[in-house]
């Protein structure tokens, strides 16, 4: 590392605390939010030494020209933005923010030693600083990412090991159901435990309710109707209930044809029907 370089490198961490401090002070109100401006002082300290620790390891790239390092503080704090719940913008507009702060740093430091910065010191210093945020960034979307989708499986296998998806309301009558999106169903296990089910229970009929499924398409309604069609060679009758508008006008746009079910637009006057016939 060449003198000036050096210089910089020391100048930035002699800043470290006063560059903090000034993205801390550029936090707003955020509603469920680590980064919200009015955070308690524990939180507040927290993320100082995060940052702290962050601004270091961006200016240990100045020094060896490696990324290796970055890779630590990416991944212990994407996880736990991850856990918390943060959305991914929120961390990434932090970014971009604290980018502008840091920067702002590397002129102050340009201005004061103009006379002996070379051209081509400034844009090796730019272009390494530049690449080691950029850097950051993606290694922590990759890591956030990463979380993200073992919460989703987590919680997709908690609702595949459910030990009781039907319930049953009367000796002949039960109810399926579904929330979320049809498609996250899509498993012959948990089709198979329906059809298991529905038979030990001795089922005359079934009642799927929709009512927590957003939208609907053409493959998710054939996957829909593949579980009535199963039904159906078991004796058991299908109703469906819970049919949202927005579902309803896809499934006309789509030229979906419900007209073999027996619908309903609320669960409970469909089973207070089946139980009144039965």
């Amino acid at each position: 590392m060449d003198k000036m370089t050096q210089e910089l490198h020391d100048f930035l961490l002699q800043h470290v605390s006063e560059m903090a401090q000034e993205w801390l002070d550029s936090r707003e109100i955020e509603e469920n939010s680590v980064y919200t401006a009015d955070a308690s002082s524990e939180v507040t300290e927290y993320l100082r030494e995060q940052n702290h620790y962050f601004t270091r390891t961006i200016v240990h790239v100045l020094k060896d020209g490696s990324f290796k390092k970055l890779s630590g503080w990416a991944q212990e704090i994407a996880t736990k933005r991850a856990h918390l719940g943060n959305p991914l913008y929120q961390s990434i507009r932090h970014f971009k923010t604290f980018r502008f702060i840091f920067f702002k740093r590397v002129e102050a430091f340009i201005d004061l030693h103009q006379s002996t910065i070379k051209q081509r010191d400034i844009l090796l210093w730019t272009k390494t600083l530049n690449e080691a945020f950029d850097k950051m960034i993606e290694l922590f979307t990759m890591y956030y990412g990463q979380v993200a989708e073992a919460q989703v499986y987590a919680q997709k296998m908690i609702i595949s090991e459910l030990s009781t998806p039907v319930i049953s309301i009367s000796d002949t009558v039960g109810v399926l159901p579904l929330i979320g999106q049809i498609d996250d169903y899509k498993s012959n296990d948990f089709v198979e435990r329906i059809m298991m089910q529905a038979k030990d229970l001795e089922l005359s009929c079934l009642v799927i309710d929709l009512s927590g499924v957003p939208s609907i398409d053409t493959m998710m309604t054939n996957e829909l109707f593949q579980v009535v069609d199963m039904l159906d060679l078991l004796g058991i009758d299908t109703t469906i209930t819970g049919i949202r508008p927005e579902i309803a006008l896809t499934a006309v746009q789509l030229g979906l044809d419900f007209t073999k079910i027996k619908t309903y637009g609320k669960l409970k006057d469909a089973v207070s029907d089946l139980l009144y016939e039965r």
